[in-house]
């Protein structure tokens, strides 16, 4: 039976990969990171990538957090936690500090931290 701090755990996790998604495919970059690369198409290719690999590094994080708070009924619930911890954190943290840096709304990933403590918690 799921417990509502692992339903938080996978919403979280779900809209992680769900973000990750996004920066995936989406078609063009941007409006505020095509004025920091001036127009220029070889940087903004080389943002547009640098975008793609960190929406796939989401994608796998998130889906990853789905499938360990899936088994947060283990006997390995600390360890379990631990590492959806350790997943969480350091990405969205980066992710929120990087956003922050060149004008995106790093609300977003500062929130999935915050629904993600509250699951921990609430677990």
């Amino acid at each position: 039976m799921l417990t509502i701090g692992q339903a938080v755990l996978e919403g979280a996790g779900s809209l992680i990969a769900l973000g990750g998604l996004y920066d995936v495919v989406v078609p063009r970059l941007p409006a505020n990171l095509a004025v920091v690369c001036a127009g220029d198409p070889r940087s903004s290719k080389l943002v547009r990538e640098l975008l793609r690999a960190l929406g796939g590094a989401l994608v796998g994080i998130g889906v990853s957090v789905v499938v360990l708070a899936s088994r947060l009924g283990a006997a390995d619930r600390a360890l379990l936690k631990l590492l959806i911890f350790l997943l969480v954190l350091p990405s969205e943290g980066a992710n929120a500090f990087g956003m922050f840096r060149v004008g995106s709304p790093y609300y977003v990933p500062l929130a999935l931290i915050v629904i993600t403590l509250a699951g921990l918690a609430i677990c």
